[in-house]
């Protein structure tokens, strides 16, 4: 019987997969402003700045959560292409088995030497409380805040891509009221974020586990290979979100030499406002992976061409919407989280302004990385996001802030973006050139 990546015109599927997606994902950055906002207002600019310092830890346990989750997926959905569907579903179950096993492992490491860890991010005497209320909570429920990634993953191999919009509102309704209730009503600070954060997340994973086919392999050792590859497609995916972890850690040890808490502070509100575009365009990469990846498996090297054409156009469409967005709404974003701190509110201004200039390039490398990933070109994937969020971001924040002061930190972001697409482009052009060579 023939699927729907098979027999649907190739933009009416991509926007089928995109538009839940990317509404889904909006709802879970809406999830993170809100967080934001609450502890912004109720706890102040330090409860921001926690925030920003305990990201580092906590997206790097969440990229190890990704990468086995989309390199399950990007096999799962190959097995579909080559009709092997019992196949797909044992690779579900081993996924979810991996998954779980890994991070509670990650957890228990981290939770026995987490003092050494709320050190090593740059939590002085004044934040350091912050961050331990803030990451105890994270660490522990680390695999329910990452499970999302799974089954939104799952679900669209499956052919339902509307049902990730569920999950983000069933996420967000959740996290809002547990924010009121635990942060202002209980006042819990800090502990009472993540809490809300944990149990939304989890939320989101149980409204969507029953909609995933899964099949108890009968034989692990048929699936040693497979096995590997998940951990060996999906770290390209992983070292994205590594390398952005990096750069946090770097701009906040900068931030902090040059700026201050307050810094870090206007960074996080800053880091609200970015989510806006970076997940919408996570959004399209995840719709964009299981057609591509099917169509290598069914040898469709046409579909593949258009569908990353597509995403192109919509991700560019996004960048300058949001683009244009920062300048006119940016102020009264901002001012959700600073109240009536007008120091924060200007200095997370003047960052804004720099850093939105990213907002139109971007597109491009994060599209890029994914479709990599798809084609199964883990390597090139990792480049790109090594060059995006390290490479090209340590050279100009080291040098520019010492030469023009602060405005060097927020001009560090697009600098990098433009940089990486010289490699984005000499990488898929040659990726292209190997997969009409592979499948053609």
């Amino acid at each position: 019987m023939k699927t729907n990546f098979e027999t649907e015109n190739i933009t009416t599927l991509f926007f089928k997969f995109a538009i839940p997606g990317i509404l889904g994902m909006l709802i879970v950055s809406a999830q993170m402003m809100i967080d934001g906002a609450f502890l912004g207002r109720f706890v102040g600019p330090l409860g921001l700045a926690g925030v920003n310092l305990s990201m580092p830890l906590v997206n790097l346990l969440m990229s190890v959560g990704l990468m086995i989750c989309i390199g399950g997926g990007v096999i799962a959905s190959i097995y579909r292409g080559n009709k092997k569907i019992n196949n797909s579903k044992e690779i579900a179950t081993i996924t979810l088995s991996l998954l779980f096993i890994v991070l509670e492992v990650l957890s228990i490491i981290i939770i026995l030497n987490l003092d050494f860890f709320i050190k090593f991010l740059g939590a002085n005497k004044e934040i350091y409380d912050y961050v331990k209320d803030y990451l105890f909570v994270m660490i522990l429920g680390t695999f329910f805040f990452t499970s999302p990634i799974f089954t939104e993953t799952f679900v669209r191999i499956e052919e339902k891509p509307n049902y990730v919009f569920l999950s983000g509102l069933t996420g967000l309704i959740v996290n809002m009221s547990l924010d009121y209730l635990f942060i202002v009503k209980l006042n819990l600070g800090m502990r009472g974020g993540a809490l809300a954060t944990i149990i939304a997340t989890t939320c989101s994973f149980l409204a969507l586990i029953s909609n995933i086919k899964f099949k108890k392999p009968k034989n692990l050792k048929e699936y040693k290979t497979d096995i590997k590859n998940i951990f060996y497609n999906g770290s390209s995916e992983m070292l994205t979100v590594v390398a952005s972890t990096v750069a946090t850690y770097l701009f906040n040890r900068v931030i902090m030499a040059k700026v201050g808490v307050l810094g870090i502070s206007a960074l996080t509100i800053i880091f609200y406002i970015n989510q806006i575009l970076n997940i919408s365009l996570y959004g399209l990469s995840q719709a964009l992976q299981p057609i591509v990846a099917y169509n290598v498996g069914a040898k469709n090297i046409e579909k593949i061409k258009k569908v990353l054409k597509i995403s192109f156009i919509s991700g560019g469409t996004l960048g300058v919407i949001v683009y244009i967005g920062s300048h006119i709404f940016g102020i009264e974003i901002i001012k959700i989280f600073a109240k009536e701190n007008q120091e924060l509110i200007l200095l997370a201004d003047e960052a804004l302004f720099f850093i939105s200039f990213a907002y139109l390039l971007e597109f491009i490398n994060i599209i890029s990385s994914s479709f990599l990933t798809a084609i199964e070109r883990p390597l090139e994937s990792v480049i790109v996001s090594l060059c995006r969020s390290i490479i090209f971001v340590a050279i100009p924040l080291f040098i520019l802030p010492n030469i023009i002061g602060p405005k060097g930190i927020w001009m560090t972001t697009p600098i990098a973006e433009f940089l990486c697409l010289l490699v984005s482009f000499y990488l898929m052009k040659k990726s292209i050139t190997y997969l009409k060579k592979r499948i053609g």
